[in-house]
């Protein structure tokens, strides 16, 4: 379960990154200020990717079986 939340906040967190990177882009600040939040985007990304992995890796998630 602990598992779980963990990885919805990092999607949260990725979205609301992506909106402010967004947010940058259309008011035209400063360039390093967008990508720095969609650098942030890929690092959550990242994350919930090797997190993801580690969890099957471990067991604590287990995948759909597949169709016969």
């Amino acid at each position: 379960m602990l598992l779980k939340l963990l990885i919805v906040l990092l999607l949260l967190l990725m979205i609301g990154n992506l909106m402010l990177g967004l947010r940058a882009m259309l008011h035209r600040r400063d360039p390093a200020l967008m990508a720095r939040y969609i650098g942030r985007r890929l690092l959550f990304a990242v994350i919930i990717v090797l997190l993801l992995i580690f969890a099957l890796a471990a067991g604590l998630l287990t995948p759909n079986p597949t169709p016969t």
